[in-house]
C-alpha cells in the first residue's frame, strides 16, 4: 500500500529550501522514494498513515498558504508502473509498491 505525493513550492532559496525540509519531515519514518523531481512514492501499512501524512503536509502548507501546492494521491494497491527510469530506480519504487512486508 502506498501513496503518491507532489509538491511546488514557490519561493527562493534558502526559504525554499527551509519550506521543503519541514514537507520532508511529515515523510520521517516511512519507506519512500522520489523517482521524479516533485513526485514521492511513500509505503504505507494503512489508510489511517495516509490520513496522518496528509494532515502533516497540509500544517505545513498552512504555515505557507501562497507559496505551497500539495497534491496526495488516495491510498494505491496493486498498482504497477511503467515509463523510462534508470535501471536502479525500478528496484526502488518495487520496494515501495509491493504489497508483502508492509512496514508503516
Amino acid at each position: 500500500m502506498h501513496v503518491l505525493i507532489s509538491w511546488d513550492i514557490q519561493a527562493q532559496k534558502p526559504e525554499w529550501d527551509t519550506i521543503d525540509n519541514e514537507l520532508r519531515e511529515c515523510l520521517e519514518g516511512y519507506s519512500w522514494v522520489k523517482p521524479l523531481s516533485t513526485l514521492f512514492i511513500v509505503r504505507i501499512r494503512n489508510r489511517s498513515r495516509r490520513r496522518d501524512i496528509k494532515e502533516a503536509l497540509v500544517d505545513v502548507c498552512k504555515k505557507y498558504p501562497d507559496k505551497i501546492n500539495l497534491l496526495i494521491s488516495t491510498t494505491l494497491e496493486d498498482v504497477s508502473y511503467g515509463g523510462w527510469m534508470p535501471k536502479t530506480m525500478w528496484p526502488k519504487i518495487k520496494a515501495r509498491t509491493e504489497e508483502e512486508n508492509d512496514e508503516q
